[in-house]
Protein backbone atom coordinates (compact mmCIF):
# COMPACT_ATOMS: atom_id res chain seq x y z
CA UNK A 1 0.00 0.00 0.00
CA UNK A 2 2.77 2.53 1.00
CA UNK A 3 4.42 1.34 -2.72
CA UNK A 4 1.52 2.75 -4.50
CA UNK A 5 1.10 5.99 -2.28
CA UNK A 6 5.03 6.52 -2.91
CA UNK A 7 4.60 6.28 -7.08
CA UNK A 8 1.65 8.12 -6.99
CA UNK A 9 3.43 10.87 -5.44
CA UNK A 10 6.58 10.56 -7.66
CA UNK A 11 3.72 10.72 -10.81
CA UNK A 12 2.33 14.01 -9.14
CA UNK A 13 5.74 15.20 -9.08
CA UNK A 14 6.86 14.72 -12.54
CA UNK A 15 3.52 15.89 -14.22
CA UNK A 16 3.37 19.10 -11.80
CA UNK A 17 6.10 20.98 -14.21
CA UNK A 18 4.24 19.95 -17.32
CA UNK A 19 1.10 21.57 -16.58
CA UNK A 20 2.65 25.10 -15.59
CA UNK A 21 1.90 24.56 -12.03
CA UNK A 22 3.53 25.49 -9.03
CA UNK A 23 5.73 22.76 -6.60
CA UNK A 24 3.85 21.40 -4.10
CA UNK A 25 5.98 22.01 -0.89
CA UNK A 26 5.80 19.49 1.55
CA UNK A 27 6.30 21.20 5.11
CA UNK A 28 8.39 18.53 6.99
CA UNK A 29 7.69 18.65 10.90
CA UNK A 30 9.92 20.53 12.81
CA UNK A 31 11.62 19.82 16.65
CA UNK A 32 10.43 22.44 19.36
CA UNK A 33 12.42 25.73 19.29
CA UNK A 34 15.07 26.34 22.49
CA UNK A 35 12.36 29.64 22.62
CA UNK A 36 10.09 27.28 24.01
CA UNK A 37 11.96 25.12 25.77
CA UNK A 38 13.29 28.38 27.84
CA UNK A 39 9.66 29.35 28.58
CA UNK A 40 8.38 25.88 30.06
CA UNK A 41 11.09 26.09 32.16
CA UNK A 42 10.61 29.44 33.12
CA UNK A 43 6.89 28.65 33.85
CA UNK A 44 7.77 25.48 35.97
CA UNK A 45 10.78 27.43 37.80
CA UNK A 46 8.04 30.13 38.53
CA UNK A 47 5.23 27.53 39.98
CA UNK A 48 7.58 26.19 41.93
CA UNK A 49 9.09 29.24 43.89
CA UNK A 50 5.19 30.22 44.40
CA UNK A 51 4.62 26.66 45.51
CA UNK A 52 7.39 27.18 47.85
CA UNK A 53 6.44 30.77 49.22
CA UNK A 54 3.09 28.95 49.58
CA UNK A 55 4.67 26.45 52.11
CA UNK A 56 7.02 29.05 53.62
CA UNK A 57 3.74 31.20 54.24
CA UNK A 58 1.86 28.35 55.41
CA UNK A 59 4.43 27.00 57.80
CA UNK A 60 5.16 30.30 59.65
CA UNK A 61 0.98 30.66 59.97
CA UNK A 62 1.03 27.44 61.67
CA UNK A 63 4.21 28.49 63.74
CA UNK A 64 2.83 31.61 64.93
CA UNK A 65 -0.72 29.96 65.62
CA UNK A 66 1.50 27.54 68.04
CA UNK A 67 3.09 30.60 69.66
CA UNK A 68 -0.36 31.84 70.32
CA UNK A 69 -1.92 29.36 71.77
CA UNK A 70 1.26 28.07 73.79
CA UNK A 71 0.90 31.78 75.44
CA UNK A 72 -2.75 31.70 76.17
CA UNK A 73 -2.50 27.91 78.00
CA UNK A 74 0.05 29.73 79.75
CA UNK A 75 -2.25 32.37 80.79
CA UNK A 76 -5.27 29.49 81.64
CA UNK A 77 -2.38 27.83 83.63
CA UNK A 78 -1.41 30.46 85.42
CA UNK A 79 -5.26 31.10 86.32
CA UNK A 80 -5.18 27.60 87.90
CA UNK A 81 -2.23 28.23 89.35
CA UNK A 82 -3.60 31.51 91.46
CA UNK A 83 -6.54 30.12 92.07
CA UNK A 84 -4.85 26.71 93.94
CA UNK A 85 -2.64 28.77 95.46
CA UNK A 86 -5.57 30.86 97.14
CA UNK A 87 -7.31 27.47 98.27
CA UNK A 88 -4.08 26.32 100.09
CA UNK A 89 -2.68 29.38 101.58
CA UNK A 90 -3.70 29.57 105.45
CA UNK A 91 -6.77 31.29 106.93
CA UNK A 92 -4.24 31.91 108.03
CA UNK A 93 -1.58 36.35 107.23
CA UNK A 94 -0.81 37.16 110.90
CA UNK A 95 -2.84 40.57 110.61
CA UNK A 96 -5.22 38.61 108.76
CA UNK A 97 -5.47 35.82 111.54
CA UNK A 98 -5.63 38.55 113.75
CA UNK A 99 -8.74 40.32 112.13
CA UNK A 100 -10.13 36.61 111.24
CA UNK A 101 -9.87 35.98 115.39
CA UNK A 102 -11.85 39.52 116.42
CA UNK A 103 -14.20 39.78 114.08
CA UNK A 104 -14.92 36.27 113.15
CA UNK A 105 -15.08 36.76 109.42
CA UNK A 106 -13.07 36.29 106.17
CA UNK A 107 -13.34 39.10 103.21
CA UNK A 108 -13.99 37.19 100.51
CA UNK A 109 -13.94 38.74 96.88
CA UNK A 110 -17.14 39.27 95.21
CA UNK A 111 -18.54 37.00 92.06
CA UNK A 112 -18.44 40.80 90.11
CA UNK A 113 -14.36 40.96 91.26
CA UNK A 114 -14.05 37.27 90.83
CA UNK A 115 -15.57 37.40 87.26
CA UNK A 116 -13.23 40.72 86.16
CA UNK A 117 -10.47 38.97 87.25
CA UNK A 118 -11.29 36.26 85.10
CA UNK A 119 -11.54 38.24 81.97
CA UNK A 120 -8.95 40.27 82.25
CA UNK A 121 -6.85 37.27 81.53
CA UNK A 122 -9.03 36.15 78.75
CA UNK A 123 -7.72 36.80 75.18
CA UNK A 124 -10.27 38.37 72.96
CA UNK A 125 -11.86 36.95 69.56
CA UNK A 126 -8.84 37.88 67.73
CA UNK A 127 -6.52 36.75 69.72
CA UNK A 128 -8.22 32.97 69.90
CA UNK A 129 -5.62 30.97 68.07
CA UNK A 130 -8.22 28.15 67.56
CA UNK A 131 -10.69 25.63 69.06
CA UNK A 132 -8.99 23.80 71.22
CA UNK A 133 -7.81 27.50 72.91
CA UNK A 134 -11.33 28.18 73.12
CA UNK A 135 -11.83 24.54 74.79
CA UNK A 136 -9.35 25.13 77.12
CA UNK A 137 -10.74 28.54 78.70
CA UNK A 138 -14.05 26.99 78.78
CA UNK A 139 -12.48 24.33 80.81
CA UNK A 140 -10.39 26.83 83.12
CA UNK A 141 -13.77 28.81 83.37
CA UNK A 142 -15.27 25.49 84.79
CA UNK A 143 -12.17 24.89 87.24
CA UNK A 144 -12.49 28.72 88.66
CA UNK A 145 -15.90 28.44 89.51
CA UNK A 146 -15.42 24.98 91.07
CA UNK A 147 -12.10 26.75 93.04
CA UNK A 148 -14.61 30.18 93.91
CA UNK A 149 -17.67 28.04 95.33
CA UNK A 150 -14.76 25.91 97.50
CA UNK A 151 -14.11 29.73 98.55
CA UNK A 152 -17.05 30.57 99.78
CA UNK A 153 -17.70 27.74 101.27
CA UNK A 154 -14.92 27.53 103.11
CA UNK A 155 -15.33 31.46 104.17
CA UNK A 156 -18.38 30.73 105.14
CA UNK A 157 -17.57 28.07 107.82
CA UNK A 158 -14.80 30.41 109.23
CA UNK A 159 -17.37 33.61 109.72
CA UNK A 160 -19.49 30.63 111.67
CA UNK A 161 -16.77 30.37 114.16
CA UNK A 162 -18.12 31.82 117.23
CA UNK A 163 -16.08 33.82 119.86
CA UNK A 164 -16.07 30.99 122.68
CA UNK A 165 -14.57 28.56 120.18
CA UNK A 166 -11.80 30.90 118.70
CA UNK A 167 -10.90 32.07 122.67
CA UNK A 168 -10.96 27.90 123.46
CA UNK A 169 -9.10 27.45 120.40
CA UNK A 170 -6.10 30.62 121.80
CA UNK A 171 -6.39 28.71 125.17
CA UNK A 172 -5.34 25.57 123.48
CA UNK A 173 -2.46 26.54 121.64
CA UNK A 174 -1.37 29.02 124.50
CA UNK A 175 -1.37 25.45 126.90
CA UNK A 176 1.01 24.42 124.47
CA UNK A 177 3.12 27.38 124.73
CA UNK A 178 3.93 27.21 128.36
CA UNK A 179 3.83 23.51 127.93
CA UNK A 180 6.96 24.14 125.46
CA UNK A 181 8.41 26.61 127.26
CA UNK A 182 7.41 29.51 124.94
CA UNK A 183 6.11 31.82 127.95
CA UNK A 184 6.27 35.33 125.24
CA UNK A 185 4.17 33.34 122.90
CA UNK A 186 1.42 32.01 125.95
CA UNK A 187 1.26 35.66 126.88
CA UNK A 188 0.34 37.13 123.49
CA UNK A 189 -2.40 34.45 123.22
CA UNK A 190 -3.23 34.82 126.60
CA UNK A 191 -3.58 39.05 125.76
CA UNK A 192 -5.56 37.80 122.31
CA UNK A 193 -8.53 36.08 124.77
CA UNK A 194 -8.85 38.95 126.55
CA UNK A 195 -9.55 41.33 123.98
CA UNK A 196 -11.96 38.74 123.07
CA UNK A 197 -13.66 38.39 126.28
CA UNK A 198 -12.50 40.59 128.73
CA UNK A 199 -14.10 38.77 131.85
CA UNK A 200 -12.07 35.41 130.90
CA UNK A 201 -10.99 35.01 134.54
CA UNK A 202 -8.40 32.24 133.70
CA UNK A 203 -6.95 33.44 130.80
CA UNK A 204 -6.22 36.97 133.15
CA UNK A 205 -4.76 34.90 136.14
CA UNK A 206 -2.71 33.25 134.24
CA UNK A 207 -1.20 35.89 132.36
CA UNK A 208 -0.92 38.12 135.81
CA UNK A 209 0.64 35.18 136.99
CA UNK A 210 3.53 34.64 134.04
CA UNK A 211 4.36 38.47 134.59
CA UNK A 212 4.53 38.23 138.05
CA UNK A 213 7.32 35.27 137.53
CA UNK A 214 9.02 37.30 135.02
CA UNK A 215 8.78 40.15 137.86
CA UNK A 216 6.90 42.64 135.99
CA UNK A 217 5.14 44.05 139.52
CA UNK A 218 3.25 46.78 138.41
CA UNK A 219 2.17 45.28 134.91
CA UNK A 220 0.37 42.31 136.58
CA UNK A 221 -1.17 44.41 139.22
CA UNK A 222 -3.01 46.72 136.65
CA UNK A 223 -3.81 43.95 134.74
CA UNK A 224 -5.38 42.25 138.12
CA UNK A 225 -6.95 45.37 138.89
CA UNK A 226 -9.15 45.68 135.41
CA UNK A 227 -10.69 42.18 136.11
CA UNK A 228 -11.54 43.40 139.88
CA UNK A 229 -13.38 46.03 138.44
CA UNK A 230 -14.84 44.13 136.30
CA UNK A 231 -16.07 41.24 138.69
CA UNK A 232 -15.70 42.95 141.96
CA UNK A 233 -16.45 39.61 144.04
CA UNK A 234 -13.87 37.89 142.16
CA UNK A 235 -11.75 36.82 145.48
CA UNK A 236 -8.95 34.81 143.46
CA UNK A 237 -8.39 38.05 141.50
CA UNK A 238 -7.88 39.86 144.58
CA UNK A 239 -5.87 37.31 146.32
CA UNK A 240 -3.14 37.30 143.62
CA UNK A 241 -2.73 41.37 143.70
CA UNK A 242 -2.27 41.12 147.08
CA UNK A 243 0.43 38.83 146.91
CA UNK A 244 2.07 40.88 144.46
CA UNK A 245 1.15 44.18 146.69
CA UNK A 246 3.51 41.79 149.46
CA UNK A 247 6.16 41.40 147.71
CA UNK A 248 6.93 44.74 146.92
CA UNK A 249 5.86 44.98 150.87
CA UNK A 250 3.23 47.70 150.44
CA UNK A 251 1.24 46.21 153.27
CA UNK A 252 -1.50 48.81 152.71
CA UNK A 253 -2.39 47.98 149.16
CA UNK A 254 -2.74 44.84 150.11
CA UNK A 255 -5.23 45.39 153.26
CA UNK A 256 -6.86 47.68 150.91
CA UNK A 257 -7.12 44.92 148.13
CA UNK A 258 -8.52 42.36 150.09
CA UNK A 259 -10.53 44.21 152.91
CA UNK A 260 -13.85 44.41 150.44
CA UNK A 261 -14.31 40.75 150.48
CA UNK A 262 -13.83 40.11 154.29
CA UNK A 263 -16.19 37.14 154.09
CA UNK A 264 -14.94 35.57 151.60
CA UNK A 265 -14.97 31.60 152.24
CA UNK A 266 -11.13 30.82 151.30
CA UNK A 267 -8.63 29.17 153.48
CA UNK A 268 -5.69 31.43 152.08
CA UNK A 269 -7.62 34.63 151.75
CA UNK A 270 -8.46 34.77 155.35
CA UNK A 271 -4.90 34.09 156.21
CA UNK A 272 -3.47 36.79 154.48
CA UNK A 273 -5.88 38.94 155.27
CA UNK A 274 -5.84 38.19 159.45
CA UNK A 275 -1.95 38.20 158.82
CA UNK A 276 -2.22 41.65 156.88
CA UNK A 277 -4.39 43.31 159.39
CA UNK A 278 -2.25 42.62 162.29
CA UNK A 279 0.63 44.83 160.65
CA UNK A 280 -1.43 47.25 159.81
CA UNK A 281 -3.01 47.10 163.03
CA UNK A 282 -6.09 46.79 161.68
CA UNK A 283 -7.26 44.13 164.02
CA UNK A 284 -11.16 44.44 163.77
CA UNK A 285 -10.38 42.68 160.16
CA UNK A 286 -8.26 39.96 161.77
CA UNK A 287 -10.89 39.28 164.44
CA UNK A 288 -13.52 38.87 161.69
CA UNK A 289 -10.79 37.07 159.33
CA UNK A 290 -10.35 33.95 162.11
CA UNK A 291 -13.78 33.94 163.03
CA UNK A 292 -14.54 33.22 159.12
CA UNK A 293 -11.98 30.33 159.64
CA UNK A 294 -13.69 29.18 162.56
CA UNK A 295 -16.52 29.29 161.12
CA UNK A 296 -15.18 26.91 157.84
CA UNK A 297 -13.22 24.88 160.22
CA UNK A 298 -14.57 24.77 164.20
CA UNK A 299 -12.34 21.42 164.87
CA UNK A 300 -8.97 23.53 164.00
CA UNK A 301 -7.25 24.80 167.58
CA UNK A 302 -5.14 27.04 165.23
CA UNK A 303 -8.02 29.70 164.48
CA UNK A 304 -9.06 29.89 168.11
CA UNK A 305 -5.39 30.40 169.00
CA UNK A 306 -4.73 33.04 166.08
CA UNK A 307 -8.41 34.47 167.43
CA UNK A 308 -7.02 34.63 170.70
CA UNK A 309 -3.61 36.46 170.16
CA UNK A 310 -5.85 39.18 168.11
CA UNK A 311 -7.81 39.86 171.17
CA UNK A 312 -4.45 39.45 173.38
CA UNK A 313 -2.81 42.16 170.79
CA UNK A 314 -6.10 44.28 171.23
CA UNK A 315 -6.05 44.15 175.04
CA UNK A 316 -9.09 42.31 174.82
CA UNK A 317 -8.16 40.27 177.85
CA UNK A 318 -11.16 38.18 178.84
CA UNK A 319 -11.99 37.09 175.03
CA UNK A 320 -8.72 36.17 174.40
CA UNK A 321 -8.86 33.80 177.84
CA UNK A 322 -11.80 32.30 176.08
CA UNK A 323 -10.17 31.61 172.86
CA UNK A 324 -6.76 30.43 174.46
CA UNK A 325 -8.80 27.89 176.43
CA UNK A 326 -11.16 27.03 173.60
CA UNK A 327 -7.62 26.41 171.27
CA UNK A 328 -6.65 23.96 174.11
CA UNK A 329 -9.32 21.45 173.85
CA UNK A 330 -8.30 21.06 170.27
CA UNK A 331 -6.49 18.40 169.23
CA UNK A 332 -4.49 19.55 166.03
CA UNK A 333 -2.11 22.14 168.55
CA UNK A 334 1.28 21.73 168.16
CA UNK A 335 3.39 20.98 171.80
CA UNK A 336 4.68 24.33 170.98
CA UNK A 337 1.45 26.00 170.49
CA UNK A 338 -0.41 24.65 173.15
CA UNK A 339 2.71 25.26 175.54
CA UNK A 340 2.22 28.93 174.35
CA UNK A 341 -1.46 29.27 175.26
CA UNK A 342 -1.19 27.60 178.71
CA UNK A 343 1.62 30.56 179.99
CA UNK A 344 -0.91 33.13 178.31
CA UNK A 345 -3.72 31.60 180.42
CA UNK A 346 -1.31 32.10 183.44
CA UNK A 347 -0.05 35.30 182.56
CA UNK A 348 -3.39 36.42 182.26
CA UNK A 349 -4.44 35.35 185.90
CA UNK A 350 -5.92 31.98 184.70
Amino acid sequence: MMSVINQMLKDLEQRAPEQGQAPITIVASQKPSTLTIVFISLLVLLSLNALGFYIWDLQARVDTSNEQQSQYQQQVSSVKLQVEEKIQEPVQDKVQEQAQEKKQSIPVASKEEQVDRVVTLQPNEAQRPNNHAQQDLEKADQVLAMQNTNISEMSVSRRQLTSKELVAQKLARAEKSLNMNEITRAEQLFEEVLIIEPAHKQARKKLAALWFGRKSYQQAANLLAQGISIDRQDGELRLLKARIHLQQRQLDAAYNTLKPLASFENEEYQIMLANIAQQVEQYPSAITAYQVLISMQPYSGRWYLGLAIVYDKNSQFALAVNEYALALTKTDLSASSAKFAQQRLQALGE
